[in-house]
């Protein structure tokens, strides 16, 4: 992050109950840098254990200058071109009404693919790394998205602190999409910046196809949709999330995967219900798009056979080795 061409900066580094010695190789590589008074500086902010990916940026933000007028999100598993943030801050700059921006996401082990070209949403409640899998060679000019994929993005401060950031309840995964549906409701936007590079280590965390990661984004789906959708997209489209939710959980079955499952049943366990409804009141009443905008955006989900395609594209490509960096 110090190469960055872009030097007005502080960077948080929030450290999630790690065992490993992290932080005593943190303090002997980079103790010039701790606590500085003028930017770049780093400050540490350690957590006695694991909040998640929503904890850890939550723990955060908390921690960053009050005054900063944005927040970037980045993933511990990616880096980033030495003109990532400046791209990022012009493109922002340049837009006041607009909440996010973040560029192309690269598989590390495949810098010419993409990753995440930000959030994709569709009819059947899925939320998608948009692009995942295509050439970087495609979309040469910004472009407005559903939002951005938070393993490395820029917030406008104030658009979250209207909305809120990441909802600690989601641990990891989706959380960025809730907050971009939040974002999208409230009636701010968000930009795909090209020239914004970062190359990442799909699932380095996690772990592509993990029972951990199902668990998480069978439970998590669930969360996004019912805070979030608005009642006339959930009776619109309501029989095309239970026909993918029935497709997936048979196919994930049969496979002997019951985690995913488990975690849709675990998303509708009595003891979140009231917090849900709280959460999705506040939420559906501060709405200011129309069902029009959203409806625009929901795309038309793919097929079956087009769907395991495309997870298997990911797969491969997240199991290659890793490049060098770059």
């Amino acid at each position: 992050m110090w190469a960055q061409t872009c030097q007005d900066f502080e960077v948080v580094l929030v450290d999630n109950g790690s065992r490993d010695g992290s932080i005593e190789l943190l303090r002997e590589r980079y103790t010039g840098w701790l606590d500085r008074a003028e930017p770049p500086r780093l400050r540490l902010v350690e957590l006695a254990r694991n909040e998640g990916f929503s904890g850890g940026n939550l723990a955060g933000l908390s921690a960053a200058d009050p005054a900063s007028r944005y927040i970037a999100t980045f993933n511990n598993d990616a880096w980033a071109n030495p003109t990532w943030l400046a791209a990022l801050l012009e493109a922002i700059e340049s837009r006041a009404d607009w909440a996010a921006v973040a560029g192309p996401m690269l598989f590390a082990s495949a810098p010419e693919k993409i990753a995440s070209a930000g959030i994709e949403v569709r009819r059947d409640g899925l939320a998608l790394d948009r692009a995942s899998g295509e050439p970087l060679s495609g979309e040469q000019q910004p472009v407005e998205i559903f939002g951005p994929c938070a393993g490395a993005a820029l917030y406008r401060r104030s658009a979250l602190d209207e909305v809120g950031f990441f909802d600690p309840a989601f641990f990891a995964y989706l959380e960025d999409a809730d907050l971009a549906w939040r974002l999208r409701l409230a009636g701010w936007r968000s930009l795909y910046v090209p020239t914004a590079l970062v190359w990442h280590e799909y699932s380095g965390t996690g772990g592509q196809g993990s029972p951990f990661k199902n668990f998480q984004l069978g439970r998590n789906r669930w969360w996004v949709i019912l805070k979030n959708w608005p009642l006339a997209l959930l009776w619109r489209h309501g029989l095309s999330i239970l026909f993918y939710d029935l497709a997936a959980s048979i196919y994930t079955l049969g496979k002997g995967q019951p985690h995913a499952v488990q975690g849709r049943l675990a998303a509708l366990e009595p003891r979140h219900l009231g917090r849900l409804w709280r959460q999705r009141r506040k939420i559906q009443a501060g709405r200011v798009a129309t069902l029009a905008e959203l409806e625009r955006w929901l795309a038309r989900p793919a097929g079956p056979f087009d769907t395991l395609h495309a997870r298997r594209v990911v797969e491969k490509l997240a199991h290659r080795p890793v490049a060098a960096k770059l």
